[in-house]
């Protein structure tokens, strides 16, 4: 039975129990701060349970996404330790609102069990709360369930909490019964109601939970209003099990996004022997992957942020633990972003928030890969040379400043560290961490430092004193003392100056590129890049001529910024602020910046917003913009502002997200924009020259996204548009003034062809159909038709549908086809049939859908179905008389 199968069963079995059908919340809570994420069915039902809110039905039933990392639900450090763990997994619920109760959640559950998934019933085994007598009851003397598999568990008031469930650690609960499944019955019989079991063995795939008290913040508990009933029951999990496995990754789950993973590696199509892929030897690192980056795609797309605290912390440490397995399978650069590709693929029909946002959330995978990229093999080396150290000095723990530096310079999170340990055998001392954490917050503010130093190796120290002295405001050249340098490559390095005309990546702008060059000449190096980092201003750069030695590096550098560059760059960031501006006066001063870049290329703004920007808002924003650049107005700054002032006096606003001390920097340009910002700008809004939007799209959940170019590069985008226009009339026979005329008239052209081959595919239709029913058999006084036939589309395939039902008085008709690489179903029921024998299209249809890996639905005479698998087509057709049999006996 396939994961889709038992998702549709599930929900048609409730539904015909008149529960409704809704659907999955976001994994990231809505308007919930005492969870980090969705980690079951029940939380959009809390204030439901906790009779805060009532809605227009008391059953429900629904396919939740949930993630379990983080909080009292956390699965992260299980994930690859055994088959049965998973952060992201899909949660099959049913509820009551104080409606039905135990009685009917157990036996329906019974007979889901039996009669929808034909589990062995040998093989189940059930735990109820140690004081639940009536859910005991009901399982031995009303199911008939055999005593010696049922066991007994917890203690709630003595901290025990087996077979009593909580959402959090406030919020509704209750006790449970639980369903257990044997997955390796051959290892002989056992007494489950002693308690003491093999988890790998006796594995959990259903919680009946009955929700009758609602835990305090103090710990204690009162009634809930309504006594409900919340189930779970893991899909992964089921699946495994339905697939008698005993690994949910060995199940059609995860076979797309494992596949997707071997193939970036340049392994053979796993597909064609999986179960000697499953073998692989670091197979636990292809597993984690595939469980991690369905966490962080979904998280994404659900509205989270890559961040250094609360949810965001987590997303990152996820996506940095896949990378590190990734790593070991032999990927050296950002390999995720591809993989989530066949997330997307896999679940984008179940999930359509993956379709809707999946790309841009690629994006930030990809662009969150290559920041922790820059330091993972430096990181790992480090944390080597520690665990090796610790082993040779016998001790069973990492020092917690040796943790702290994996964390802080490498972006090594400490359960990322804690992992890598224990494969060493060691431990790591996390209140040392912490102490020194703390101390480092205190310092930076919560500053990431990730991108703060890029790699490991020794200071070599020429001069102290200051390393952050910046003087690029005012000139893009100066001459320096080097303070500080290593090497970190093969021919890069990273100085340090006593000052420096190079600004340092932040607030959105790129760092700077140029020259280093010691005075006397012997030493010239090309800056490609420039950080912050807490011991000074950082130029990375790639030696171009002589050899660094202390003796070499003791005079002198005249240090040069790329002019033609920070132009550029100072272009951007200045038409960012009047974008910012822009977008507050004529969409809404609601609007708030989250995020920007600002490179020579093109300026990228993210902002709060939940709808698309129309083509006449867009042209709108330009028009503002432009004009502004054509009325040549002075960009002022001002240094060393009181904050206060800044903000209340001077109306500056300042950016989401952004940090800042008790003195300011204040850009101002009129009173169109006042920003506090620590970039470079133009000094005068007539340099920007001209202002061209490119690209406005969604990144998350309530961003949006503006790209555009000033400059000479918004000239080439307009010839580029121009060449393009001219381009597209050549091909359509046009010239650039009528080429909407000559496309309207082309598209005219189109629809008329449409419609003729439309009527010529009715006409075809009715001579096949003519042959098809004289080839009907006949059962049970009814014809029946079953056929694979070739059309080109699916209208072409209900022409045929629809005609052999108008040839029949009392027939059903099944159509195949294969249409765009998938597989095409239709099935017709004559009325006369419906009417008199209650056959319905939508259960023959789906009946065979199965064959193709799809399911379908429609209406009582007529459902259309479609699915993944086209080479199942003839086995559909083929079983379809058999249904049929089944469906008038």
């Amino acid at each position: 039975m396939k994961p889709d199968e038992i998702r549709s069963k599930y929900l048609d079995f409730f539904k015909e129990r008149e529960h409704r059908v809704v659907d999955s919340s976001p994994v990231v809570p809505q308007g919930d701060p005492t969870l980090l994420f969705t980690n079951a069915g029940m939380n959009q039902f809390k204030d439901v349970l906790l009779g805060n809110e009532k809605r227009d039905y008391v059953r429900a039933a629904s396919v939740q996404k949930c993630i379990r990392a983080g909080g009292k639900h956390n699965d992260l450090d299980e994930v690859g330790r055994d088959g049965r763990h998973l952060t992201f997994f899909e949660m099959l619920g049913n509820w009551s609102f104080g409606e039905y109760y135990k009685r009917e959640s157990i036996q329906w559950a019974w007979q889901f069990m039996t009669q929808q998934l034909e589990l062995p019933i040998e093989r189940v085994y059930v735990t109820c709360y140690k004081d639940d007598d009536e859910a005991y009851d009901i399982w031995v003397n009303e199911i008939g369930f055999p005593r010696e598999r049922i066991a007994r568990q917890g203690d709630v008031e003595n901290g025990n909490e087996e077979n009593f469930w909580s959402m959090g650690p406030t919020g509704p609960c209750g006790p449970c019964t639980e369903i257990h499944f044997d997955l390796r019955p051959e290892e002989g019989p056992f007494t489950f109601a002693e308690g003491a079991y093999d988890e790998d063995r006796i594995v959990e795939f259903w919680n009946l939970v009955f929700m009758e008290s609602n835990r305090l913040e103090d710990g204690s508990f009162e009634p809930l209003p309504l006594q409900s009933v919340d189930t779970g029951m893991g899909l992964d999990r089921m699946a495994m099990i339905k697939a008698g496995t005993q690994n949910v990754f060995h199940t059609e789950l995860f076979t797309p996004i494992l596949a997707r993973t071997a193939e970036l590696l340049g392994l053979p199509d796993i597909t064609q022997n999986l179960q000697g892929f499953w073998k692989h030897q670091q197979f636990t690192d292809f597993a984690v992957i595939a469980d991690h980056i369905r966490s962080v795609l979904f998280s994404l797309c659900d509205g989270a942020k890559f961040s250094n605290e609360g949810r965001g912390s987590v997303v990152r440490s996820i996506l940095r633990r896949a990378v590190r397995h990734g790593r070991r399978l032999g990927f050296e650069g950002p390999f995720l972003h591809e993989v989530a590709q066949a997330v997307i693929t896999h679940y984008g029909e179940i999930y359509p928030e993956l379709v809707a946002v999946g790309q841009q959330s690629c994006e930030l995978i990809r662009l969150e890969e290559e920041r922790f990229f820059r330091t993972i093999d430096r990181g790992n080396a480090l944390f080597e040379r520690a665990a090796e150290a610790a082993k040779q000095e016998q001790r069973t723990q990492l020092g917690g400043e040796e943790v702290f530096q994996l964390h802080a310079t490498y972006g090594f999170p400490p359960d990322l560290t804690a992992v890598m340990a224990e494969e060493y055998g060691l431990s790591i001392d996390m209140d040392a961490y912490n102490t020194h954490w703390v101390e480092h917050q205190n310092i930076s503010k919560g500053r990431d430092s990730l991108g703060d130093v890029f790699t490991a190796g020794d200071w070599v120290t020429i001069n102290e004193g200051h390393t952050n002295v910046f003087t690029g405001y005012t000139q893009t050249q100066d001459t320096a003392r080097l303070s500080r340098w290593r090497k970190s490559g093969e021919d890069t390095y990273e100085l340090l100056f006593s000052r420096t005309p190079f600004y340092a990546e932040s607030g959105g702008q790129v760092g700077d590129t140029g020259s280093a060059s010691s005075v006397d000449g012997s030493l010239v190096f090309e800056v490609v890049d420039t950080q912050k980092s807490p011991i000074g201003i950082v130029h990375r750069a790639k030696l171009k001529q002589g050899s660094l030695t202390g003796s070499a590096s003791a005079g002198d550098f005249s240090l040069q910024v790329d002019a033609t560059t920070r132009a550029q760059i100072m272009s951007n960031h200045t038409a960012t602020h009047l974008l910012h501006a822009a977008l507050r006066e004529l969409i809404s001063d609601t609007i708030f910046q989250s995020g920007s870049l600002v490179s020579a290329q093109k300026l990228r703004f993210d902002f709060s917003w939940g709808q698309p920007l129309t083509s006449e808002q867009l042209r709108q924003l330009e028009d503002r913009v432009n004009a502004q650049v054509r009325a040549g107005i002075p960009v002022a700054i001002h240094e060393d502002v009181a904050r206060e002032h800044a903000v209340d006096e001077l109306g500056a606003m300042a950016i989401f997200g952004e940090k800042y001390g008790e003195t300011v920097r204040v850009v101002q340009i009129e009173r169109d924009s006042v920003e506090l910002c620590g970039g470079t700008h133009v000094q005068n809004t007539r340099d920007i020259t001209l202002f061209r939007i490119t690209s406005e799209a969604s990144v998350a959940a309530g961003i949006r996204r503006i790209e555009a170019v000033t400059q000479e590069a918004a000239y080439h985008s307009f010839q580029q548009d121009r060449e393009l226009l001219g381009s597209v009339a050549r091909h359509i026979k046009a010239n650039p003034h009528n080429v909407l005329d000559r496309a309207s008239s082309l598209v005219e052209e189109r629809t008329e062809l449409e419609r003729k081959v439309r009527q010529l595919s009715q006409k075809l239709a009715t001579l096949r159909a003519g042959e098809l029913v004289e080839e009907a058999i006949e059962i049970d006084g009814v014809k029946v038709i079953a056929q694979k036939i070739n059309v080109d589309s699916r209208d072409q395939l209900l022409a045929y549908a629809d005609k052999l039902r108008e040839k029949m008085s009392e027939g059903v008709v099944l159509l195949g086809a294969e249409l765009d690489g998938k597989a095409a179903l239709i099935c017709a029921v004559s009325e006369s049939l419906f009417k008199k024998r209650k056959i319905k299209a939508g259960d023959l249809i789906n009946a065979v859908a199965v064959h193709v890996d799809g399911r379908g639905g429609g209406r009582p005479t007529l459902a259309q179905a479609g699915g993944t698998n086209p080479a199942g087509i003839q086995e559909a057709v083929d079983s379809f008389e058999q249904v049929v049999r089944d469906a008038l006996s």
